[in-house]
This record gives structure tokens, sequence and C-alpha cells, in this order.
């Protein structure tokens, strides 16, 4: 079993990503350990159940770059900014591990450096239930939810909401009728990517947005957090 850890979780920014969905955009990692990026989910179901994340490529991805910064990479979110490529209209938080219970100063630096310069700031966080992360995160980024009516009690809360669905599910309704639009991502294979959409950007208005369970997550769980 994870145990937490009690200081803020630290976050590794690259300027660049290889995720066909997401795009070539500045992306996070919690970390630089595995440990870290798996405590700071602790409290998700989905940690021990099927999370693409943490039993999939990103742990690799982690490792190489936890290897780059302890050779003294700058993984720094200003070196990410000024790295990134000029495609890149939003920044990515995060690509493993839950960002969400970095303190309120923290994520104020995050959103005032994404948006000075010029990009969308697209995460999720399971923790939104939490007064700590709602006063830091909510309006920025999208509570990620487990059911439909979960995603319900998170607009309720303020929150926009991502939320998993059945495989192969399309659009559809919560139990109070709030509409869902399956990831356009996803929707069209890649044609479109999230940097092309940017739908889950937290601070605009939108619907709930839904990911239908694929790979090792169906009949198990959502990868939404890696999204």
């Amino acid at each position: 079993m994870t145990t937490p850890v009690t200081t803020e979780p630290r976050i590794l920014w690259a300027a660049t990503s290889r995720n066909a969905k997401t795009g070539n955009v500045p992306t996070a990692w919690i970390g630089p350990t595995r440990e870290e990026a798996r405590s700071s989910c602790i409290g998700c179901p989905m940690l021990d159940n099927g999370c693409y994340a943490h039993s999939g490529t990103p742990v690799i991805g982690l490792a190489s770059i936890a290897r780059a910064f302890g050779e003294g990479k700058d993984y720094s979110l200003s070196a990410a900014l000024r790295g990134r490529r000029k495609a890149a209209r939003m920044a990515r938080y995060t690509a493993l591990g839950d960002g969400g219970r970095v303190s309120r100063v923290t994520a104020d630096g995050i959103v005032s450096a994404v948006r000075a310069a010029g990009l969308q700031l697209v995460g999720y966080t399971h923790h939104w239930r939490e007064e700590s992360v709602a006063a830091s995160w909510r309006g920025r980024l999208m509570a990620s939810c487990d059911t439909l009516a979960d995603a319900d009690a998170a607009l309720d809360a303020g929150w926009r909401a991502a939320v998993v669905l059945p495989e192969g599910a399309g659009d559809t309704v919560t139990p109070a009728g709030r509409k869902v639009k399956v990831c356009p991502a996803i929707k069209t294979d890649g044609r479109i990517t999230c940097n092309d959409c940017r739908l889950c950007d937290g601070s605009a208005r939108g619907p709930v947005i839904g990911f239908p369970a694929h790979g090792n997550q169906t009949d198990a769980a959502s990868d939404i957090a890696s999204r």
C-alpha cells in the first residue's frame, strides 16, 4: 500500500509530449519518483483498480523524466513554457499523478504562468470533494468523476466535470439532465487532439466530458487523471 506523503507534491514540467491524443504540449508530471506520483492519487478509487496512468506507459515516461531530472535537466514550468512548440495552445496538468493537493499559492502560480504564455490549462482532479482542493482549483480544473451521479454532484458544487462512461458509450445525459459529450479525441480516433479541442479547460463553460472505458480500463476504471 502506498503511504501518503505529507509535503506538497513535486511537479516536473516537460516542454513537449509524444502523446498523440493530447498533442505536443507542455505537460506536468507528479514526481520525480513513482512513489510520489502514486501518493498524490491516494483516495482515488482507480489507483489500484485498473488506472491506466499507473499501470501503463505514463510510468515509463516518468522514469525517463526522472533520470534526466537527476542529471540536472530543468523541468520548471518556466523552462517548459519557453521550450514549447509554437503550435501548443494548452498545457496539460497532469500526465501522471493528481496535482489537486498543491497549495493555493502553487495553483495560482501555475494558472498565471500558463495564461501569461497565452495557453489554456487542461487538467483534472479526483480530489474535487476536498475543501482545500476546491479552494485552489474549482473553476480551473475539471472534476474527475466516476459516475454520472458524481458528475451532477460536482456540477452542483460549482465544478466542470469529466466522467468515465461504459465502453462504446455515446453522448448522453446525467440523471439531472445535464449534457454529456464524448471526448472528441476519442470519438474521432485521434483526428482531433486535446490541443485542437480544449473543451476540458475547467475555467470555460461547456458540457460534461465523457471518456468511454477502453483498454485495461474496461469494466474497471477511468484514466481521466492521466488525460
